[in-house]
């Protein structure tokens, strides 16, 4: 079920009603239905929200994640606008259809469009399975090209369901399409039992585990970063804040122990954000619920500053 924008998200601090360099982001964000807007050319960031924590409890996980996008929006909202650019907000897709991979569906047809108007889009859930959806949208938007999956992750999320959930989504594309491949960044080898690293090993997945990248990143993982954007048409980001540690992102679904630093995940983003193969961010998990004085939501609204300015 979609919804538009909810304009009373977007308040903070005015240091000025008319000099734009005191500007924040509440002050210049365009509220849009996704539906009716139609641009001649692209432009600006497209923003739309994945409410929805269905596949987190069908993975057994810590519900409250579907709160996410709405807790990263006021947290957002108070930043400063540093350079000049346009934001969308196009609103929220909840979990009403009696079977999720319904909903992922019908958030992909939102975000093509939404592709299809923007530079760059920004999809914030939500659980993790808003890759799946976003890799719809991807295929949609792009059906003939080849898409490069990076995944900033501990986990594999390549487990086996009868249905999609939260921990499926990154199987569901290698076993739908030959053209996609699939990077993951962060991979916490306790946390990943045996059999998926064979399933890794079987698909060709390029991984890299958190001790590789826990302190510093090595001009070999930004090597193969750079090759594997450099071997596909198109790419897509996505990132689960339960790669962060705890101490820095404890609102998650699956906390983790000895996580990334927010510093090492900017780091690793800065590869990829900018590069003209970068159609789409999502980042997954903030779970409002289990946050403590809304550390993880500021910490998503941060990231997102940094990917627009």
């Amino acid at each position: 079920m979609y919804k538009q924008a909810n304009k009373d998200l977007w308040t903070g601090r005015v240091d000025s009603e008319t000099d734009s360099s005191q500007f924040r982001h509440f002050q210049t964000i365009e509220l849009k239905d996704i539906n009716e807007t139609n641009f001649d050319r692209k432009q600006g960031t497209g923003i739309l929200g994945y409410a929805v924590d269905k596949g987190v409890e069908l993975n057994n996980g810590r519900v409250g994640a579907q709160e996410g996008p709405d807790a990263i929006r006021k947290a957002f909202a108070n930043l400063s606008v540093l350079t000049p650019c346009s934001v969308y907000d196009y609103g929220n897709v909840y979990h009403d259809h009696d079977a999720l991979i319904e909903t992922q569906e019908e958030y992909a047809d939102l975000a093509s469009k939404m592709f299809d108007n923007h530079n760059y889009s920004l999809l914030i859930g939500g659980g993790h399975d808003i890759a799946y959806a976003q890799y719809l949208a991807m295929r949609k938007s792009h059906p003939d090209a080849s898409i490069g999956v990076i995944n900033i992750d501990a986990h594999f999320d390549t487990r086996e369901a009868e249905s999609s959930t939260s921990g499926t989504s990154f199987r569901q594309i290698l076993e739908e399409d030959d053209n996609a491949h699939y990077f993951v960044l962060g991979i916490q080898p306790a946390s990943n039992t045996k059999h998926l690293f064979e399933y890794a090993e079987k698909r060709g997945i390029e991984y890299v585990t958190v001790d590789e990248i826990l302190h510093e990143i090595s001009p070999t993982i930004k090597d193969k970063v750079d090759h594997f954007i450099n071997k596909h048409d198109v790419i897509m980001l996505t990132i689960c804040m339960d790669v962060v540690d705890s101490a820095f992102a404890p609102g998650v679904s699956a906390p983790a122990v000895n996580g990334l630093t927010p510093h090492i995940i900017l780091e690793l983003t800065r590869r990829v954000i900018g590069h003209e193969k970068l159609i789409s961010v999502s980042v997954a998990e903030t779970n409002p619920l289990h946050d403590v004085d809304n550390r993880t939501a500021k910490l998503v609204a941060l990231l997102l500053h940094n990917f627009i300015h």
